[in-house]
């Protein structure tokens, strides 16, 4: 039977040509978009390298710096130094970055790579990026002065992992002040505590470290291509078991002599699987050359779109391996539905090719009931913490695909029910549909999944577009702040004539959106951090974990003018609170930390009073009390403005208000429009309804083809082209509307098992999309189908020959 499968391959390949194609195409699609998505991932090496965790602490006091860079390495163990100074550039407001690196440092290596030149070796010469060297209009060998000092520029540099970061490389000097430093860690645990228990001689007062843990994205990036892949094969496994329908069409005759000579209904199915096994495995081996090939040619715009140097070679060869495993087995389940379906149909019916009679359909749709309910269960289960296991949820998605190609026959038969009230040409067309009810739910089964691809990116799409009452700011709101670092432009010490003038440009701001309502947003530091060169950083709400603490939210104080546009009564308010805010008391408590003395663990606990706050991120949702204050001997030091509003703000008026602080030094924030996700609904559905459409004409082309004889019959009893035009439109309009409709109810299923404890995220509906979805897209299949179909057959008496 095996012999006799690839001695058919290989004389029948022609006839096999579409589907050896499609999956080709799909295999080479798989590997060479696998590779771009793992590869153009960021994976956080522009912060990392090859750590697990950095460190940042303040640099401008070299004498406690380097006490604690010798505290962490006795604590972490083996650690990288990266000093950062920022010097400004002649006729730019934004500075340069002066490096102090190692390039010889086995931790920032994937950081530092040469271009030209060498590596700067004493404290005279210096290395630049090709921004750097742009903006300093100059080129190796010539000087620059950087931070007051002269230094000959010895070579170009980048950082292979984010191509957009300028900076200029200095040695590193263990004595050179720096503004700030970063300590690249080698091993920490996702907690941010060492992996290792500290060294002999860590004094009992260390300095407690704010640890960064670097995720690994990798994965994320991998399980999301193979979801991807997964519905992508699970497609292509649809179209092409309406192919494989027609080639086991084609081979009835074969199969029933095959079954006259004492060929079993396994030795049938045998061969059919053989046959979608030897597709695969060819697809497969060509598709992933021309996957890789295409990959090899991509990569350099892939390289530039990404901002980072990517490795040729450096192919994810595991996704790659698991895409090709799914294109054999795509291609094998493609084969087995027609193979069952061939192997049953009796050996007189085979010899003299009468179509088979349609399978009841009531198993199948219980089956289909069943699938979908385990396929929900299972993607209900994918999530049971807010940590998504992949497989379970690949396991989910592939149930639901598989229930709904089971739900596929029962839609055909649903057809015949309402195919007698209609007039001859679209009665005579449905039922040539449930006729040929196997070929047909294999097409509609991939429209089916198409559509609902569409479907989901398009609800998901609206399910994270903001609510009114969600974002970063109202439609009614602006956020006026000072142009550059933040840290850098709070000052507690600002004198009245400098406030003053800062008041009065962001009310010029506001009067040129339209509005006079400016609340001023002020911060709480610690009056001692510019004595001791701290870090300046506002108070902030922090929640504690086992090995420090995770920001929350930055916290305003409460003045009166804020209180009052708040709607915060002040005598509502209990004397001992410290914290006014609307973020819940879970998951540990909320607490406002003075991370400017690197908090050790010791601090109190914060008395916290619940108010009703917006939840929009950029507008205040936690104050800091005057209590608080005054016990903690805290000052205030101005933040920004809030501009509001009566009305929403207009596009004219939130570009007159950003050109009117573009001229004063300050930036305007408003609420994002999120116009990605409208585009990303409008691609989607238009990429579905194309995909859609494509599904329906070759599942048209296979179904008139192999009728090709009924339509000789009824173009010699009469029928006019009228007629045959209606048959087409009509098959083509069926299919799309039962495509349309099984797509949006699957589509949902999915979602609302995905958002079962969010099922309030589901309204409003995108009906517009939806609609244009089930009703256009028939009503474009129908005109498709009408316009391109009613040419008379050339022949009449010729048959078709094995």
């Amino acid at each position: 039977m095996l012999r006799w499968a690839w001695r058919m391959f290989r004389t029948e390949w022609r006839q096999q040509l579409l589907v050896l194609s499609l999956v080709t195409v799909a295999v080479a699609a798989a590997v060479a978009g696998a590779s771009m998505a793992v590869n153009a991932a960021s994976l956080s090496q522009d912060k990392k390298g090859n750590a697990a965790g950095r460190i940042q602490i303040d640099g401008r006091d070299p004498t406690r710096a380097q006490t604690d860079v010798a505290a962490a390495r006795r604590r972490f163990g083996v650690l990288e130094v990266i000093g950062h100074t920022p010097v400004a550039v002649p006729g730019s407001a934004e500075p340069l970055d002066l490096r102090a690196q190692d390039p010889g440092g086995g931790l920032g290596r994937p950081l530092l790579a040469l271009r030209d030149g060498r590596f700067p070796l004493t404290s005279t010469e210096v290395a630049l990026t090709d921004g750097a060297a742009d903006r300093l209009s100059t080129a190796i060998g010539e000087v620059v002065e950087l931070g007051g000092r002269p230094l000959t520029v010895v070579g170009k540099v980048e950082n292979p992992a984010d191509l957009a970061d300028d900076f200029a490389l200095v040695p590193l000097d263990a004595g050179a002040p720096a503004d700030s430093l970063t300590l690249l860690l080698e091993s920490v645990d996702r907690s941010g505590a060492p992996t290792a228990a500290p060294q002999a001689g860590v004094p009992a007062s260390s300095p407690s470290f704010r640890v960064e843990v670097f995720g690994n994205e990798k994965n994320a990036v991998v399980a999301f291509v193979l979801i991807v892949v997964t519905l992508a094969m699970a497609l292509v496994a649809l179209i092409a078991a309406a192919g494989f329908v027609v080639v086991a069409h084609r081979r009835q005759r074969q199969l029933g002599l095959l079954a006259a000579l004492g060929a079993t209904e396994r030795h049938l199915r045998l061969v059919m699987l053989a046959n979608g096994v030897i597709v695969g495995v060819a697809a497969a081996v060509v598709g992933g050359a021309l996957g890789i090939l295409g990959w090899m040619v991509a990569a350099p715009a892939v390289e530039a779109a990404a901002g980072h140097r990517i490795d040729r070679l450096a192919l994810p060869w595991g996704l790659i391996g698991e895409c090709l495993a799914l294109a054999v087995v795509a291609a094998a389940a493609a084969a087995w539905w027609p193979a069952r379906a061939m192997s049953r149909v009796p050996v007189m019916a085979a010899l003299s090719r009468r179509p088979a009679r349609p399978a009841p359909v009531h198993r199948s749709l219980a089956l289909a009931v069943g699938l979908l309910g385990l396929g929900m269960a299972a993607i209900v289960a994918s999530d049971p913490n807010g940590d998504v296991r992949p497989l379970v949820l690949i396991g989910g998605l592939v149930t639901m695909i598989i229930g709904l190609v089971f739900a596929a026959p029962g839609a055909i038969r649903a057809l015949g029910a309402v195919a007698g009230r209609l007039p001859f040409a679209p009665r005579l067309a449905l039922r040539d549909l449930v006729r040929h009810q196997a070929r047909t739910a294999g097409a509609l089964a991939a429209i089916t999944l198409g559509l609902g691809i569409a479907v989901s990116i398009v609800v998901l799409a609206e399910i994270n577009e903001y609510r009114p009452d969600e974002g970063n700011l109202s439609s009614r709101e602006l956020r006026v702040q000072v142009a550059g670092d933040q840290h850098d432009a709070l000052d507690p010490n600002l004198a009245p004539a400098a406030q003053a003038q800062l008041d009065a440009d962001a009310a010029a701001i506001a009067a040129a959106a339209g509005s006079q309502q400016v609340i001023a947003l002020e911060v709480a530091l610690n009056p001692a951090t510019r004595d001791d060169n701290a870090v300046v950083e506002p108070v902030g709400v922090l929640r504690p974990l086992d090995h420090g603490y995770r920001g929350v939210d930055q916290p305003y104080v409460a003045t009166p003018a804020l209180l009052a546009h708040l709607g915060i009564d002040a005598g509502s308010i209990d004397p001992a609170t410290e914290l006014l805010t609307s973020l819940p008391d879970h998951p540990g408590p909320l607490l406002l930390v003075d991370v400017s003395v690197r908090p050790d663990g010791r601090e109190r606990n914060t008395a916290v009073q619940q108010v009703d706050l917006s939840d929009y991120s950029s507008a205040p949702r936690s104050l800091i009390t005057e209590h608080a204050m005054q016990v903690h001997g805290w000052v205030t030091a101005p933040a920004g403005w809030l501009v509001e509003s009566a009305t929403p703000f207009t596009p004219a008026q939130v570009r007159a208000a950003r050109q009117a602080a573009a001229g004063a030094g300050f930036t305007v924030e408003s609420r994002s429009a999120q116009d990605e996700l409208a585009a990303l609904r409008t691609g989607s559905t238009v990429v579905g309804a194309l995909l859609a459409l494509a599904i329906v004409a070759m599942a048209i082309g296979l179904l008139r083809g192999e009728a090709a004889a009924d339509l000789r019959t009824l173009t010699a009893t009469g029928a006019t082209s009228r007629t045959r035009r209606a048959l087409t439109a009509s098959t083509a309009g069926a299919l799309a509307l039962l495509g349309a409709v099984l797509s949006i109810a699957g589509a949902y299923a999915t979602i609302v098992a995905a958002y079962h404890g969010q099922l309030d995220r589901l309204v409003p509906l995108p009906l517009a999309h939806l609609l244009l979805l089930a009703v256009g897209l028939p009503a474009v299949a129908i005109a498709g189908g009408w316009l391109l179909a009613g040419r008379e057959p050339r022949s009449f008496a010729r048959q078709a020959t094995d």
